[in-house]
Order: structure tokens, then sequence, then C-alpha cells
């Protein structure tokens, strides 16, 4: 069963502070991509269309870029999920 509810992309950001020092989110036209520890994560959505100023992100797509980087145990300690 898939993870539902949402995460804002502040969460994202102070969680990937504590999880992953010195992550850089770099936004791109259609995605978000994350740069940390050599690797970079290339799916964060950008959020729905329209304003983005803290946009919320399905937790799935956290949950993937927390196991890509290989700090999910600290993102759902962080962010309280499933």
């Amino acid at each position: 069963m898939g993870s539902t509810g949402l995460v804002s992309f502040r969460e994202i950001e102070e969680m990937l502070n504590d999880c992953a020092p010195g992550a850089v989110i770099v936004s791109k036209p259609h995605k978000n991509w994350v740069h940390w520890n050599g690797r970079t994560y290339r799916d964060l959505p950008l959020g729905k269309h329209g304003a983005r100023q803290n946009p919320e992100i399905q937790i799935g797509h956290v949950k993937r870029m927390a196991r890509f980087f290989e700090i999910l145990d600290c993102a759902k300690e962080y962010l309280h999920l499933q």
C-alpha cells in the first residue's frame, strides 16, 4: 500500500538539514534536483501549479528520495512517517 499525505517544502528542507547536512536543492524547469554526498536525486516535484511559496509534496516522493540517499530512518523519525 502506498503512502498518503503531504509534507511542506520547508519541512523537507529542515529534514535534509538534519539528516543530510550540506544537501542542496536546485529548482529545475520540471523538477527539483537534490545534490548530496556525491549523488543527485532528480525527481523531487515542484508542487502544484500556481504560486509555489511553500508547496506541499506527496510523502511517497519524500520517502523515495530518503531511500535514494539512505537516510530513510532519519527522515521517518524527523517527519513522523510510517
